[in-house]
């Protein structure tokens, strides 16, 4: 179900946009994580951000 709103909008995409992955386990982690969640490792990337345009 597409969100229409543009305030709810934006609420949506920074939750689900910015985020760490860990490059050992794939596992999502907070933006201020310092180290995985999941397998504690310390080699996290930001999630790339690119959206599509409709």
């Amino acid at each position: 179900m597409p969100v229409t709103d543009p305030v709810q909008r934006k609420i949506a995409q920074y939750h689900l946009l910015y985020v760490k992955i860990c490059r050992k386990c794939n596992a999502k982690n907070a933006y201020t994580a310092k180290k995985c969640r999941n397998c504690r490792s310390k080699n996290l990337r930001p999630k790339k951000r690119e959206t599509k345009n409709k």
